[in-house]
């Protein structure tokens, strides 16, 4: 787990809240994203996906 590649898809919108709505990223997650460690990355990867699947639920909020 050396190099985990940014889930960056180029659609770089914000809600109010500062989370991105193409990768699910927070502006900080973002930005800091070079300086984390692999396993850092791992982590907010797999975070992404409950995010996503967050999102779709009636009423959820971040």
């Amino acid at each position: 787990m050396n190099n985990i590649e940014s889930p960056c898809i180029s659609i770089c919108r914000y809600d109010s809240k500062g989370m991105c709505y193409g990768c699910k990223r927070t502006m900080t997650e973002i930005g800091d994203w070079l300086r984390y460690t692999p396993d850092q990355r791992a982590e907010i990867i797999e975070n992404l996906s409950t995010r996503k699947n967050a999102e779709e639920m009636p009423g959820f909020s971040f």
